[in-house]
């Protein structure tokens, strides 16, 4: 097992409070009154360790503050450990590290500015009296005590029990291991049927599916009989009616009405009556077919100038495209001129330039020494004279060199400049000339336009005046004698008509009351299949009953094992975990008013629920009994700070350093006691 012990403690001017309180690894008492700091040394522990205070707070406040609040400026805050650390495998590497963290104010002196101003604060870190970066100290913090949450529940007798129970639960189960189902089964012969039962599922999720489909059948269950209320109020009544007599009556009310409805239409259609509508229909079709004709001879003109329309409006679309077409190409062009005459004037200036240069030469003669330029006498007149002959050689030689290259150079520029105006000339005369002759071709493609509109203009005034005299029918040969044969044999038919209104009437008041006997017949032998259709949904429904009320106490059955189940692995759960400590139980299950079993964590001593009366002494010996477990499930002994501790009587220990931190109204300064020092005051 790991063993972490708190040999000393330093504070330096934190939360309003300095000094240091030595240990030695031991159990160790420290007295002071209330407010003098006790509680101040775990938040200083913790703030090293984690950045937060002794109840887990990351926003608490360091600094030192005056009586009315004020934070007090131009202090360092510090917090310095001596640990000492083991490790049972291997005791011979024991070793103590130093850590150490400094809480201080930024002040920065910005420019134009005479004072520094308050900008922030910083932290500085070191391990072993060696500074480091955060990133390093906490990896350090890590390696010595483990993660924060693992680290906080196994120092802080509050820690656990302020978890969530879906938390503790799990926390426990990871401790002492859960019991698998296949397990609890087995311990029961009563259970023997569960696994078949259950199949690939768990206990949860069988449970959930056995609830969900109770309430489905409670459901249905609940519906049947109102459902059956419904079909029973619903059956016709059948007094007094014989089926087989009223199915007589329906055949014979069949027969009259279509006796009836056939001499109706023998009113209708019979006599004369048939042989003036057949005239009638003769004249019509001859009036449709001389309309017709006169229709498509005249639109086949029509057609023709249609054409003429599409044929010219595609023209003169087409030609306002190549007009539109052809002014973005004069404007391209356009554009180009100013470019083409800003590069000429360019090159006019550059030919005049390079034509205006001139060659010069210095005179070598000049250079020519006729004084000693170490002793300053003067040279020999044969010595001058040959230096001024090899002198006027050179500057021959030289003059010719360079005047031949200089003019070799004039000429060859002069010519790329002339070379580059005349072809820049004549590209300025093509593209003037494209443009006249574009501009040409859009004036004449205009004025074609105008023509071919006048043209369209003329083809749709044509096609329209064909139109309206293909949809005038009253010129046609022959029309209008049609038209009076037809006026006259429809006068005859109705006069034929109107002579048989009165024998038609009365027989269509008789189908009405044969059509209404028939009707009210019918609805009769109709109440029949409706009450036979009603007696079958009764007895689907009673069967459908019977069939749910079955799967129902199935289901209960099943739900009565499951619960078995559940009571059964709380026996068996509860003595594996309750087990693992001295004076702490832990309730795993509640049980609803429905009778079923819920999961839950709530910790106990002494049968007291810890939220639910547990006294503040009982609460404290619990999370140490907690904490006693969990240090040997992770094999690490840690310094464990009781707040309060005065208020236990009889406090447990643990197993690893425990610093108690006690109320005494006589201390006025803290007070530090460890077993080593309590034995020499007693001496």
């Amino acid at each position: 097992m790991k063993t972490i012990r708190l040999i000393k403690l330093t504070l330096r001017d934190f939360q309003s409070g300095s000094g240091t309180i030595t240990a030695d690894g031991e159990d160790t008492n420290v007295y002071a009154a209330n407010g003098k700091g006790k509680t101040r040394l775990a938040s200083a522990f913790s703030w090293l360790l984690f950045d937060k205070d002794s109840l887990g707070r990351s926003d608490f406040e360091i600094k030192n503050l005056d009586a009315q609040g004020n934070e007090e400026h131009g202090l360092e805050h510090s917090v310095e450990a001596l640990l000492g650390i083991s490790d049972s495998e291997a005791p011979l590497q024991a070793y103590r590290v130093a850590l150490k963290k400094t809480y201080r104010e930024q002040w920065t002196k910005k420019r134009g500015q005479a004072q520094a101003t308050f900008t922030g604060h910083t932290v500085d870190y070191s391990v072993d009296g060696v500074p480091c970066q955060k990133k390093d100290f906490q990896s350090r913090i890590t390696e010595i005590v483990g993660s924060e949450d693992t680290f906080r529940l196994l120092t802080s007798p509050t820690a656990f029990p302020a978890l969530h129970w879906q938390k503790q639960r799990s926390l426990l189960l990871e401790i002492c291991g859960d019991i698998s189902d296949q397990d609890v089964i087995a311990s029961d012969d009563k259970l023997a049927k569960l696994s078949a039962i259950m199949g690939k599922r768990s206990i949860d999720d069988h449970r959930k599916v056995v609830a969900a489909r109770r309430t489905e059948i409670n459901k249905e269950l609940e519906k049947i009989p109102v459902r059956i209320d419904e079909v029973k109020r619903g059956l016709p009544d059948l007094t007094g009616l014989d089926r087989s007599e009223i199915s007589a009556k329906i055949e014979n009310f069949d027969y009259a009405l279509n006796e009836k409805k056939l001499k109706l239409q023998g009113i209708d259609t019979g006599g004369s009556i048939a042989g003036l509508s057949k005239k009638l229909a003769e004249v019509n079709a001859d009036i449709l077919k001389i309309e017709r004709t006169h229709y498509g001879e005249t639109m086949k003109t029509g057609d023709r100038l249609d054409s003429h329309v599409s044929q010219v409006t595609s023209t003169i679309t087409n030609q306002k495209k190549y007009i539109i077409e052809t002014e973005g190409e004069i404007s391209r062009k356009q554009f180009q001129l100013p470019r083409i005459e800003a590069e000429l004037t360019m090159l006019r200036e550059k030919w005049t330039a390079i034509s205006d240069e001139s060659l010069y030469i210095p005179d070598f003669k000049d250079d020519v020494k006729e004084v000693c330029a170490a002793c300053g006498q003067s040279l020999p007149a044969a010595e001058v004279e040959e230096a001024h002959r090899k002198a006027l050689e050179m500057y021959t030689n030289y003059k010719y060199n360079e005047t031949k290259t200089f003019n070799l150079s004039k000429a060859q520029r002069l010519e790329d400049t002339e070379a580059r105006g005349t072809t820049l000339a004549a590209e300025k005369k093509r593209i003037t000339e494209e443009i006249e002759t574009l501009t040409k071709d859009l004036e004449i493609t205009k004025a074609v336009i105008a023509e071919n509109e006048i043209l369209l203009a003329e083809h749709k005034a044509d096609r329209d005046a064909i139109r309206k005299t293909a949809e005038d029918y009253s010129m046609i040969f022959g029309r209008a004698e049609l038209l009076d044969a037809k006026a006259e044999l429809e006068a005859s038919i109705q006069a034929e008509k109107d002579g048989r209104t009165q024998d038609a009437d009365k027989i269509k008041a008789d189908i009405t009351i044969l059509q209404g006997e028939l009707d009210a017949a019918k609805e009769k032998v109709d109440r029949f299949t409706r009450r036979e259709a009603g007696e079958k949904r009764i007895q689907t429904l009673m069967a459908e009953e019977k069939t749910l009320a079955a799967e129902f106490e199935k289901l209960e059955a099943e739900l009565f094992l499951t619960e078995l189940f559940i009571k059964q692995k709380v026996d068996l759960l509860s003595k594996r975990i309750n087990s693992k400590f001295e004076i702490t139980r832990f309730k795993l299950f509640s049980q609803n008013i429905n009778g079923g079993i819920e999961q839950c964590c709530e910790i106990t001593s002494g049968g007291v629920g810890f939220n639910s009366g547990l006294n503040s002494a009982a609460r404290t010996n619990a999370g140490l009994d907690i904490i006693k477990t969990l240090q040997h499930y992770y094999s690490m002994s840690c310094p464990v700070f009781v707040d309060n501790a005065e208020s236990v009587v009889d406090l447990l220990h643990p197993d690893c350093q425990m610093i108690r931190l006690i109320v005494s109204e006589r201390d006025s300064v803290l007070r530090v006691e460890t077993a080593a020092t309590a034995v020499g005051a007693a001496a």
